[in-house]
């Protein structure tokens, strides 16, 4: 009896899981295709608009917003800046250095940040057993999470913030940022230049 209620709970879990998810999934595809969109049918004024912005506040923009996305965990990623700063005819590899510069000082700024916040403030909210397993990982395989963090869709910033928690070695974090970074932005770039 007991075992038959815990599989109905469970199973009404995954069902409830099942639809948020799918109800996510269509509003993203929603999203999307209205970007698509709006590329599609005022491509011209949206080009001019980047190209007012790049000529108007420049590569120190670029840098400083892309540095204060990196340090803050938000929903807006900077490649938002340096795709407009490509598609407002910003040059592809000046954007993409100046990008990766700026994501090197964001991820050094969250990394202390997160040696501020330190591993007892991180133990009182997460526990001790999360303390100890992120601990041994980032030993271990710290530079790595980084550059996974800073190639693909994980927070950038929260992977440096734990960097710091854990005491990773400050060298590490900026090579594996500024490598992992730049390459990124070199793609985003060039994608906003062929729009």
């Amino acid at each position: 009896m007991v075992h038959e209620k815990w599989k109905n709970s469970l199973s009404n879990y995954f069902k409830s899981l099942v639809k948020r998810n799918m109800w996510s999934s269509i509003g993203f595809l929603i999203f999307v295709i209205f970007i698509f969109l709006a590329f599609y049918f005022y491509r011209l004024p949206i080009k001019a608009f980047a190209k007012n912005a790049v000529e108007s506040f420049g590569y120190p923009a670029l840098f400083f917003l892309c540095w204060a996305s990196d340090v803050i965990i938000q929903p807006i990623p900077a490649d938002v800046f340096v795709f407009g700063t490509a598609f407002g005819g910003g040059n592809l590899y000046k954007t993409a250095l100046v990008a990766g510069f700026s994501s090197v000082f964001g991820g050094a700024t969250g990394y202390y940040v997160g040696k501020f916040f330190g591993p007892w403030r991180f133990r009182r909210i997460f526990g001790s057993k999360i303390l100890r397993n992120g601990s041994q990982l980032y030993k271990n395989h710290g530079s790595l999470a980084i550059f996974i963090a800073g190639v693909t869709p994980i927070p950038y910033s929260a992977a440096c913030w734990i960097g710091g928690i854990y005491g990773m070695s400050i060298t590490k974090v900026v090579l594996a940022s500024w490598i992992s970074r730049t390459l990124r932005y070199i793609v985003v770039a060039w994608f906003g230049h062929i729009v």
